[in-house]
C-alpha cells in the first residue's frame, strides 16, 4: 500500500475514530505482534484482567458504549498509555489482498488516543477489503462492535487485546506479556520452528536476545 493510499484508507479513518497514527516512534525489538496474540491463552495467574459486554444484556448502541468503557478502564488502569496517551496498535503492513497475502502480516504503529474516540465502534468499522468469500473485513475487527485487535504499551510491559467471544465483546490485558508461558512458547516456535517465516523468526530472535541480555545485566 503506497503512502497516499495508506493515509487515505488507514490513517485518516483511524483519526476520525479517535486514533491518530504517528510517524515513526516504534521502539526497537518490541514484543512481536504475533506473540501478543498468544495472550488470549494466559490465565488469571499471569495478572490477566478481562472486561466483557454480553450480547444478551445490551442492544447494539449500548453494547458498543459499554465495551468502550471496559476497554478504556483496562487501558488506563493497566498502564497501556504513556503520558501523552500514546501506545502501539497492530495495523496491516501492506495492501490487503487475501489471495496473495496469506499471512496478512501486521506491524506495530505508534498511535495517540484523541478526544472523542470510538475504538469498539467506528474504529472497528473501518473497511480493509473483501476476503476470498467476498465478505467485507475491517482493520480492527469484522464490523462495529465486533473487534479483533492488538495493542501494546511502548515499553512492551502491557498488552491489550480486543476480541469477540461467542457471548459478547471482550477486552483483556496482561502485564509483562513477554514473561508469560503462552508468549514464550510462540516465540520459541517462531525462533526455532521449521515452519516459521523469515520475518517471524527475525522478530522472535531479536526479542529473545534483547531479554536474555536484560536478564544477564540484572544478574
Amino acid at each position: 500500500m503506497g503512502r497516499q493510499e495508506m493515509y487515505r484508507k488507514v490513517f485518516e479513518p483511524l483519526s476520525r475514530a479517535g486514533l491518530e497514527v504517528l510517524e515513526g516512534g516504534v521502539p526497537e525489538a518490541v514484543l512481536p505482534v504475533f506473540a501478543v496474540s498468544a495472550t488470549v491463552s494466559c490465565g488469571k495467574d499471569t495478572g490477566r484482567r478481562d472486561s466483557c459486554a454480553d450480547f444478551d444484556n445490551f442492544n447494539e448502541p449500548h453494547l458498543i458504549e459499554h465495551a468502550n468503557r471496559g476497554w478504556y478502564e483496562l487501558a488506563t488502569s493497566s498502564g497501556l498509555f504513556d503520558a501523552n496517551r500514546e501506545f502501539l496498535l497492530a495495523l496491516p503492513a501492506h495492501r490487503y489482498n487475501p489471495r496473495v497475502d496469506v499471512d496478512r502480516r501486521s506491524i506495530w504503529r505508534r498511535v495517540r488516543l484523541l478526544d472523542g474516540w470510538d475504538v469498539m465502534g467506528a474504529a472497528c468499522a473501518i473497511r480493509k477489503g473483501r476476503n476470498v468469500l467476498g465478505l467485507d473485513e475491517c482493520l480492527l475487527g469484522s464490523r462495529a462492535g465486533r473487534p479483533e485487535f492488538m495493542m501494546l504499551s511502548l515499553d512492551s510491559n502491557v498488552s491489550l487485546v480486543g476480541t469477540t467471544w461467542q457471548h459478547g465483546i471482550g477486552s483483556l490485558t496482561v502485564p509483562k506479556p513477554g514473561s508469560t508461558e503462552p508468549v514464550h512458547r510462540i516465540l520459541d516456535w517462531a525462533a526455532n520452528g521449521a515452519d516459521s517465516s523469515h520475518e517471524k523468526r527475525a522478530d522472535a530472535i531479536a526479542w529473545l536476545r534483547r531479554n536474555e541480555s536484560a536478564v544477564t545485566d540484572r544478574a
